[in-house]
């Protein structure tokens, strides 16, 4: 539970307890400059509907580089962060009735919504005004424990897959499902996405396995190599060449605004572009009637408990997996840095605690 630590206050006194090591962003600068600081946190306690959760394994985000360096406003400080989790239940609180100690969990960037608002009951908690995100609002995976509420913990309990697998899909597998369920496709349709990053390499095992055809844009020969391998019917780049054949939905996930339209120009008349980016540049659609029209455009906006469920069963029904590169706790930064310029060993960085 912890090590009996010594940790001095901003006073000069010395505070003695169980203590947990961290990763945490007191000020945001570029990854290189050190805003990750290695800390000394007292162990956090749950409250009566909390659990909280002895960290195994952190998936590595690009947004936790962003919330870093200042992409993203800071919204607590100082933030430990990471919100790509799986452990095992180490506490519980008081009123808590769905896990007991031992049991092994998950946690995304989805950290708590209010289920009261107009969102949350019709079941669009993603939209909900009250959110609290996972290593952005509350303390997140890059440290030693951390506490969610019961309720929105995943229950890894009947999966079968390694926690190192089922870490990066707390992100990328349950945004990228998210994209998925929001494009519409169908089995036998066709399927185009631009940008072959882990998100989209777990919607091509999910679409092959679906008998959907599947064409995909991207600059990177490592990318194609793991595309072609698993089963991808195009690969090219949509900057210089179009698809073999128009498709159904198009799931687009770079921040180039630039090329929106040459997706478009690539989707039949009623297919759904799904925008994957937080961010993106500057969108212009020169030629409506040609490219947008009958067309519809949405946006990944937070992620989601039900589809995130749904994506797990699914994941361990195929037995996914990807390429990993393993991070020591202690290298956190510098894999960040490798991070940022595209040297990490794999598609994902995952933290072994």
């Amino acid at each position: 539970m912890g090590n009996w630590r010594v940790k001095t206050n901003i006073n000069g006194s010395a505070i003695y307890g169980l203590m947990m090591k961290a990763w945490a962003i007191y000020k945001q600068m570029a990854i290189e400059q050190g805003p990750l600081k290695e800390e000394h946190f007292p162990n956090p306690e749950p409250d009566e509907h909390q659990i909280r959760v002895k960290i195994t394994h952190s998936g590595i985000c690009r947004t936790d580089l962003h919330i870093a360096e200042g992409d993203i406003p800071l919204k607590k400080i100082p933030i430990i962060p990471g919100h790509e989790i799986v452990g095992v239940v180490d506490a519980v609180g008081s009123k808590v009735s769905k896990y007991r100690v031992g049991d092994r969990v998950g946690i995304s960037w989805l950290n708590w919504t209010c289920g009261e608002c107009k969102y949350c009951k019709r079941g669009e908690e993603n939209f909900c005004p009250n959110i609290k995100r996972t290593g952005y609002e509350v303390d997140g995976g890059f440290a030693e424990y951390t506490l969610i509420h019961e309720d929105f913990a995943f229950d890894l309990r009947n999966i079968a897959l390694p926690s190192e697998e089922l870490a990066p899909m707390m992100c990328p597998g349950i945004t990228g499902y998210l994209a998925f369920k929001l494009s519409g496709i169908e089995s036998g349709e066709r399927l185009g996405m631009l940008g072959f990053g882990p998100t989209a390499y777990y919607l091509l095992r999910i679409a092959k396995s679906m008998d959907i055809e599947v064409y995909i844009s991207t600059r990177s020969e490592a990318h194609k190599k793991i595309a072609r391998e698993y089963g991808a019917d195009w690969i090219g780049n949509l900057a210089v060449d179009d698809f073999p054949h128009k498709v159904d939905a198009f799931i687009f996930f770079p921040t180039a605004g630039n090329l929106v339209e040459r997706a478009l120009e690539n989707t039949v008349p009623a297919a759904t572009l799904v925008l994957g980016a937080v961010s993106m540049s500057t969108i212009t659609i020169k030629n409506y009637t040609a490219n947008l029209w009958g067309r519809k455009i949405k946006t990944v906006y937070q992620v989601r408990r039900d589809y995130g469920e749904e994506f797990l069963k699914i994941a361990n029904r195929l037995n996914l997996s990807i390429e990993k590169e393993i991070i020591r706790f202690e290298d956190v930064p510098d894999a960040m840095v490798r991070l940022k310029h595209g040297k990490i060993d794999g598609m994902v960085q995952v933290i072994e605690l």
